[in-house]
């Protein structure tokens, strides 16, 4: 990786002292505007950029104060202001366990909303530059969103999840494939042969559906042939599709995206879990009591803010051009009721 600019190299292509070009790229008015455009100039030929670490800590002695935090921003962009909080939905919050790192860490992280009334991508980028915030956390988008559309040379990115699909930022998520791949070891240890699949509901990631799918379809080449089963056709799954599947696969054990639906279209076909089908929850919902594999969102939180802060400190900016980072949490099984061994 080709090194980027320093301060000294800006210095020496301008042909000044590297005070002066440090005044001259905050517009200080003790340096004549020529100088100050010339080492602008030279600081956009060499690419150079400000490390907003090392500005903060500049900022502070020149100040003759402490600057106590540096504030990071985690950005939302559901129709509502907090629409991205679970009271509004069942999926992970990672704010607070991002907060509480950035506060052992020493930083501040903010929540900011991308469709406040009147916002537009290059009013947002602006108001964080001002505020001098140069590191953001992308937080989980709204169904049918993948894509924002903002000035991201400007600051070092992290994306949580999977969900953000343009451009592909460094991300943290779950490890998806090893969660379905538990699953399937589980059912195999607890006696079950016949293990079915089912997406009961949409998935706001495609990328996720995919690396469970993977998983189980490898998992299955491990089971005699006559005990393969196919995934429910229909994605996601309707009552009526899931109980023509089931009645035509009967399988001992389900892995569902979701407990809720299969729980309500086993009940109207008369079945329940575990007394009739095992199941495994992949989003683990507690309410429900059911086997599956738990991830504590909070530690997904606190990785993208390491990983932010590992950025910042390197001057990393940008949409990484290649060798995208992708951190994997793995999780932890999780023995519900819904999956007890088999005599």
């Amino acid at each position: 990786m080709p090194q980027k600019a320093t301060l000294q190299d800006v210095a020496i292509q301008a042909g000044v002292h590297r005070t002066t070009v440090s005044l001259a790229l905050r517009d200080h008015p003790r340096i004549p505007l020529e100088t100050r455009e010339r080492v602008k100039a030279a600081a956009v030929r060499l690419g150079y950029q400000i490390n907003p670490l090392v500005a903060a800590l500049m900022q502070s002695r020149r100040l003759g104060r402490t600057v106590r935090h540096v504030t990071l921003a985690y950005v939302t962009n559901y129709p509502t202001r907090y629409g991205w909080k679970p009271v509004t939905h069942d999926r992970p919050d990672f704010f607070p366990g991002a907060v509480a790192r950035a506060r052992e860490l020493g930083y501040k992280l903010e929540d900011f909303w991308l469709a406040e009334s009147g916002m537009t991508p290059g009013r947002f980028c602006d108001i964080l530059t001002a505020r001098n915030i140069h590191g953001l956390i992308i937080g989980r988008l709204p169904p049918d969103q993948n894509s924002l559309a903002l000035d991201w040379n400007r600051f070092s990115c992290v994306a949580l999840g999977m969900t953000l699909r343009s451009p592909v930022l460094h991300h943290v998520t779950e490890n998806h494939y090893e969660t379905v791949w538990q699953g399937m070891q589980r059912c195999l240890e607890r006696g079950y042969r016949r293990v079915g699949f089912v997406f009961s509901e949409a998935n706001d990631s495609p990328r996720v559906g995919d690396r469970w799918l993977g998983a189980y379809l490898r998992q299955q080449l491990s089971f005699p042939v006559k005990d393969r089963l196919v995934p429910c056709p229909q994605i996601p799954a309707s009552q009526r599709a899931f109980a023509q599947w089931f009645k035509r696969s009967r399988p001992d054990a389900l892995i569902a995206t979701h407990a809720r639906p299969v729980i309500g279209w086993l009940k109207q076909m008369g079945l329940s879990a575990p007394r009739d089908v095992g199941l495994i929850d992949l989003e683990d919902h507690p309410q429900f009591d059911c086997a599956g594999v738990r991830y504590d969102p909070a530690m997904i939180g606190a990785l993208a803010v390491e990983m932010l802060i590992g950025l910042l400190h390197r001057n990393e900016t940008g949409v990484p051009a290649a060798n995208q980072h992708e951190v994997l949490l793995t999780g932890q099984w999780r023995d519900g009721r819904t999956l007890p061994s088999r005599r």
